[in-house]
């Protein structure tokens, strides 16, 4: 491609000033003071709207006040919990920014796509998405899938050099090809900009976990419907006041059925993927969450997520022998020359000068990039080769073959310039460049240079070969540019592992999570590198995509238990490898970077796109970005993936067994013939203090200890069997505890202490309930338990209830009579039984507990 200036960065900014950034405004769907009237809107929240001017009208003033104030501080409580939601969910959007290669002052660079303007230039290749929209100056093969403005799924064809075809468009996906475009319109006047506003306000889909806790909702729904319904035939046939049976009615109906839940549902994910963000792994579809706390395989990726993908040549192979890639007598050599201009030509990297320290930054692909560092730690002038002469015509990296090859003429030469895979470069080689010299490659050559680039494999380099061969340029098919080549040399890349992957590795095995590597790379190159870091174990073996290929079906699955590392393997086999783990009933997260990997980040459970890396194909056809590129940030994404679901579910049983515990309590007491046992005005206290604030503070609860030594979830459904046996259990602790405290309190003859005594049970039984899934299988009073602050909430919750029972104002508001001995007394018995309930089921079932529930 000629060489380009592109903007100032001077002229770049004052069009920024002008144009504005290149991002699209976005119509917001929801105001916050829409959000905030949203939560008058609830079927309940009317209902309870209703009998405050029931009770007003009735003449039952305080009680209408009091009911207005608590749906007054539900309503807040719900707006500042979904507007913090939607505030965490906009700084998630903020992290997930695009770059774009853009070429300012002469020299390539990568910028944030929102810094673009109109008359940048811009370097598209093969996987990006298209900034802006734009107009191509450049092309070579250019193929853009324009389905997202269209919805024409076939690639359309792009050419610079006819003018109706040379429009690329913000949004669309470069399929194939490469070129360079000038930018024309950005962000709201762009095409995409258009119609970006009737995007903002399309409803998205539900989630399944949505879903599926929509259909627990209506099932306390049902719940509740039933138990107002029959406190309303028990009150009218009791001949209770009016008044009392209607409000009662209503706040069971309320206590039922947790209307915090979804704002805690909300808070959560918000919470959790924020939590994940700072882990630099950012969730796309929430959907993932669920698959995240299943997983039972990840396939990674081996350059960029299992090594640092900090590429540097470590060793050159020419003329027969091996050279370390620092030897200054390499620059002697002419045959070197001609491997660094095969290097610097049959590439698409750049290198942008450090302001810093000195020295360079790849702007493009890390293993290209290698070259040229290498020929510029050699003092050869890049631009310059580059420059001396004209890119005729450029094969781009097949993943098959690992070869790309380009057509490059200088004066009246015309050259075939390749690089790629050794084995591969080496089947199309007939000839050998030694010294000044080209011979004929003879069999037993080939199997000495063969035996140069395993010595090269075996200590965990990558290697690179190139070659060469003049030719007259009549527009050949591939095959036959790339046949009788001669072959020049090779190099050894060296990526070094990261340190922290052997240990993210054992964590994954102890959680049941088993990780096979994916990988072009050379067999022995990946063996090294999967010992180094722990992958293989005894038993554990290696496999080619050729060994892969002549296997059946049957013989492929039989292999997939015992195989680590799958090698020279093509995109089309990695998708395979998915499916059949699959079809075995696994759990599966792929990671990808290309455009060839997004059929397999597709297929997978998980598909994880590489944030560095990545292209935007493999971007979109993600669930989740790990923005480090690194293997042990998935497995801390599991880890996180598992606590917010942990969390979500918590909460949501904490919710559902203190509710389901009210009900059993009032409806249990009318059924017996007894007094309501709780007035309307303390069942509804009960359901904002003690249900809503602790279900927020189990949404945020810290990760367990054992998160990632407990197998991944096997069943679909939200609750198990254990959890339906505990729900039993907690509903029934609460509910016979309330009414043996009403019993108790009502012998004395006053029922005003019995309410107290039973009011201030119900509280307590939930703030048990609160501790004992919190501290999931951990002892009550252990003092890792102790640490986590949310674990204190019960305490200030106690420590209000003991303000209303004995300061008079509080204790009349809630209908108590002074209670204090016989409070005490059977406050202090019952409590003492529900904490040796808990602690004998914590000692016995420690284990169990935390596996199951």
């Amino acid at each position: 491609m000629e060489k380009r200036t592109g903007l100032s960065s001077a002229e770049a900014s004052r069009r920024l000033t002008k144009f504005g950034p290149n991002t699209i405004v976005h119509v917001a769907a929801v105001t916050p003071l829409q959000q905030l009237l949203s939560q008058f809107t609830s079927p309940l929240v009317i209902l309870l709207l209703l009998a405050t001017g029931f009770s007003l009208v009735l003449g039952e003033t305080l009680d209408g006040i009091l009911i207005l104030t608590i749906v007054i501080l539900n309503a807040l409580l719900g707006f500042v919990q979904e507007f913090k939601a939607e505030k965490a969910l906009e700084a998630l959007k903020k992290m997930t920014v695009s770059t774009v290669r853009v070429i300012r002052d002469g020299v390539q660079r990568e910028l944030d796509a929102a810094q673009l303007v109109p008359g940048d230039s811009i370097v598209l290749e093969e996987g990006d998405k298209v900034p802006a929209d734009a107009k191509l100056l450049e092309s070579m093969h250019m193929e853009v899938n324009e389905a997202s403005l269209t919805g024409e799924s076939f690639p359309v064809e792009k050419s610079a050099k006819e003018k109706d075809n040379a429009g690329v468009f913000l949004g669309t996906i470069v399929t194939h090809g490469r070129g360079v475009a000038e930018v024309m319109t950005t962000g709201s006047a762009t095409k995409f900009g258009a119609i970006a506003t009737k995007l903002s306000l399309m409803k998205e889909e539900p989630t399944p976990l949505e879903k599926r806790l929509a259909g627990v909702a209506k099932q306390l729904g049902l719940l509740a419907g039933v138990a107002a319904a029959g406190i309303l035939i028990i009150g009218f046939f009791h001949k209770n006041p009016l008044i009392e049976i209607v409000l009662t009615a209503i706040s069971l109906a309320v206590a039922a059925v947790p209307e915090g839940l979804p704002a805690v549902i909300t808070i959560t994910l918000a919470i959790g993927t924020q939590r994940m963000a700072k882990r630099r792994a950012i969730l796309r579809k929430l959907a993932a969450i669920e698959a995240l706390g299943s997983i039972t395989v990840i396939a990674t990726d081996k350059t960029g997520t299992i090594t640092k993908n900090q590429m540097q040549v470590a060793d050159v192979w020419l003329d027969g022998k091996a050279y370390k890639a620092k030897d200054g007598k390499l620059r002697s050599s002419p045959l070197f020359t001609k491997l660094l201009t095969v290097g610097v030509r049959c590439n698409n990297a750049s290198l942008a000068p450090r302001g810093d320290h000195g020295g360079h930054d790849v702007i493009g692909d890390q293993t290209e990039g290698s070259l040229l560092l290498l020929a510029t730690d050699h003092k050869t002038d890049i631009l310059a080769l580059r420059q001396e002469g004209k890119l005729v015509e450029e094969f781009g990296f097949d993943p098959t073959t690992k070869t790309m090859s380009v057509v490059w003429k200088e004066g009246a030469t015309t050259t075939i310039l390749t690089k790629g895979a050794p084995e591969s470069i080496l089947e199309r080689s007939t000839r050998i460049a030694m010294g000044k010299e080209e011979t004929t490659l003879s069999r037993q050559k080939k199997d000495q240079i063969f035996t140069a680039f395993e010595s090269f494999a075996k200590l965990g380099l990558r290697v690179i070969a190139l070659a060469s061969k003049k030719i007259t340029w009549n527009n050949q098919s591939r095959e036959d540019a790339e046949s009788n080549l001669t072959f020049i040399g090779f190099v050894g890349i060296a990526d070094p592992a990261r340190e922290e992957v052997g240990e993210a590795i054992r964590v994954a095995r102890d959680a049941g999570i088993a990780t096979i590597m994916i990988t072009g790379d050379n067999e022995l190159t990946a063996l090294a590198i999967a010992k180094h870091i722990g992958l293989i174990e005894r038993g554990e073996e290696v496999i080619t995509g050729a060994q892969f290929a002549g296997m059946r079906d049957e013989e492929k699955k039989r292999h997939l238990a015992t195989t680590r590392v799958f090698a020279r393997t093509t995109p089309e086999q990695k998708l395979e490898i998915v499916r059949l783990l699959q079809q075995q009933g696994h759990v599966v997260a792929v990671t990808g970077d290309g455009v060839n990997d997004a059929l397999a980040l597709k297929q997978a459970d998980v598909g994880v796109a590489m944030g560095i890396t990545g292209t935007d194909v493999a971007k979109e056809a993600a669930e989740m970005i790990v923005t480090d590129d690194n293997y042990a940030t998935i497995v801390e994404a599991v880890a996180e993936g598992r606590t917010i679901f942990d969390n979500m579910k918590s909460s949501v049983k904490y919710l559902i067994g203190c509710n389901v515990g009210e009900v059993v309590a009032i409806l249990g007491g009318a059924l017996l013939g007894w007094p309501f046992v709780l007035t309307p005005i303390q069942i509804l206290y009960v359901n904002l203090a003690t249900d809503g604030i602790p279900a927020l503070a189990l949404a945020v609860t810290p990760k367990h200890h054992a998160v990632m030594r407990r197998k991944p979830r096997t069943g679909k459904g939200l609750f198990t069997k254990f959890d339906l046996r505990w729900f039993a259990e907690v509903s029934l602790l609460t509910g016979v505890s309330t009414l043996l405290a009403f019993w108790l309190g009502w012998k004395t003859g006053n029922i005003g202490v019995a309410r107290a005594l039973a009011f201030t049970v119900v509280i307590l039984a939930q703030q048990f309930i609160f501790w004992d899934i919190a501290a999931g299988d951990r002892q009550l009073l252990n003092p890792h338990v102790l640490k986590n602050p949310w674990l204190m909430l019960p305490f200030a919750i106690m420590g209000i209830q003991v303000l209303i029972l004995f300061l008079p104002g509080l204790r009349a508001i809630f209908s108590l009579a002074p209670t204090t001995t016989q409070l005490l007394a059977v406050s202090a018995l019952i409590t003492s039984v529900m904490l040796i309930t808990t602690a004998v089921r914590k000692r016995f079932l420690r284990h169990f507990y935390y596996q199951h529930s």
